[in-house]
């Protein structure tokens, strides 16, 4: 979708609902993964520091950076409904 989306701007077009689909899936997969990864460690992938952090304590701070990047640049909701009304032209509601 990424790509679609830089083809896209390289010929001049203006990618309108591909770019929120884009940003959509990009961030709600990484959120997913974060979690899935956050559960796979147990208890275990809650610690930050210390010699008993799995990966160094990147699992947490991915679960919480990945909360913010659903919000930023336009909620998924939001992003939702561009996609809804401009991409499939179905009516606001």
């Amino acid at each position: 979708m990424s790509y679609r989306v830089a083809w896209m701007q390289s010929r001049g077009l203006v990618p309108n609902y591909e770019a929120s689909m884009a940003k959509t899936f990009g961030t709600e997969l990484h959120q997913r993964m974060a979690r899935t990864a956050y559960a796979t460690l147990g208890l275990r992938g809650q610690l930050m520091d210390g010699a008993w952090a799995p990966l160094g304590g990147q699992v947490p701070m991915a679960v919480l950076q990945t909360v913010s990047l659903t919000i930023a640049a336009g909620t998924s909701e939001i992003n939702r409904n561009i996609i809804a009304t401009r991409g499939l032209g179905l009516p606001r509601g």
